[in-house]
């Protein structure tokens, strides 16, 4: 467990997340880029970049924003020269989209040797939860072995290409179990949550354990790993599933007396709530929940489950009946070396509000309803 990793990338996303800029270095290429999150950028932004990095900003976009946008044959993130002329707005249109702008013709891209970075760059900005485009700047006359005094002197955060790759696994590592308590809830008396808190920062994850004794066994457990939706499971939202499937899961558990539900930290298939609410936006146009992660820049489903894994290990829990309609889920458990022996799926009713989204789940997402 590296907790000075974790602790450097957390910084890292609070910087990014108040609009600060970071320094981003690959080690194997020997660059350094400045980075700014694009949705935070002002109209001195470019023209800072500019002073401290001594070259031209580029616009750096996801491989799936790169597509909404009409950049055809990008087998990857993709890198546009700022022009001159472009004003915030303009900058603005290709990271996200935006309300009656026309998107400027686009030009010009970084050369290849520079495509390890600009993923680096984009995958902190999805880890920030921001919109994964932002704006990169690189540092031409400061050499890898100087970058850390340099970054220092100027009062700047500075990460590298490793930490940030490795980061998601290294945080899930570090849960420690802080504390346990009893809890009755609707359904039965016999529930007791537990929490999970990162040694270094990071999201907190929680579980509840059903069972009279609540004497775990490894052996098939009953198992539900949900992710947060506030809209769906707090305010019953009709757009989504997501809180009758918890609910349903509680009552299966409550009325087994055995089970154990684990809740992630994982909003809007871990894009957060801000992007989620923005998806919902473009779904109000027309789009399916696919279409509108994606003209954001995501993916369908950003979710790991390195968290799930690493509480499943603390439980001492080896083998699971997974309450899930989602094959894929079962897939990236059992890559995680958990054995998932039995999938309990989940009826749900559609409503007229999320009929089609149910549909798209089906048709595009490959869950089983």
């Amino acid at each position: 467990m590296n907790s000075t990793l974790t602790v450097k990338i957390e910084r890292a996303i609070s910087e990014l997340r108040r609009g600060g800029k970071l320094v981003i270095s690959d080690i194997n290429s020997g660059t350094s880029v400045l980075l700014v999150a694009s949705e935070l950028i002002e109209n001195r932004t470019i023209y800072e970049l500019s002073k401290l990095s001594l070259s031209r900003p580029n616009i750096i976009l996801s491989k799936n924003r790169s597509k909404a946008i009409g950049i055809n044959g990008a087998d990857g993130p993709c890198s546009i020269l700022i022009k001159n002329n472009w004003e915030v707005d303009d900058i603005l249109s290709l990271c996200m989209p935006l309300a009656n702008h026309k998107i400027p013709k686009v030009d010009g891209a970084l050369p290849e040797s520079y495509k390890g970075i600009v993923s680096s760059c984009i995958l902190l900005l999805r880890q920030s939860r921001l919109l994964p485009a932002g704006l990169m700047a690189i540092i031409s006359n400061i050499t890898v072995e100087q970058i850390n005094k340099w970054a220092f002197d100027k009062n700047l955060i500075h990460v590298n290409t490793f930490d940030i790759k490795a980061y998601e696994q290294v945080s899930a590592s570090n849960l420690i179990m802080s504390v346990k308590a009893r809890v009755p809830i609707l359904h039965t008396e016999n529930c007791e949550i537990i929490i999970f808190r990162p040694r270094d920062g990071g999201n907190e994850h929680f579980c509840l354990v059903f069972g009279k004794n609540r004497k775990l066994t490894s052996d098939n457990a009953l198992v539900r790993i949900h992710s947060q939706c506030i809209t769906g499971d707090v305010l019953d939202s009709l757009k989504c599933d997501c809180g009758q499937q918890l609910k349903q899961s509680i009552k299966l558990m409550a009325e087994a007396d055995e089970g154990i539900l684990i809740y992630l930290a994982q909003e809007g298939r871990d894009i957060g709530l801000l992007n989620k609410l923005r998806a919902y936006s473009l779904q109000e146009k027309g789009m399916d929940t696919v279409e509108a992660n994606e003209d954001l820049g995501f993916n369908d489903d950003e979710r790991l489950y390195y968290p799930a894994k690493e509480i499943l290990a603390q439980l001492k829990i080896k083998n699971v009946n997974l309450i899930t309609n989602n094959p894929k889920k079962v897939e990236h458990l059992k890559n995680l070396g958990i054995n998932v022996t039995k999938r309990i799926p989940i009826k749900i009713n559609p409503n007229k509000h999320n009929k089609k989204y149910l549909e798209t789940k089906s048709k595009k997402s490959g869950h089983i309803l």
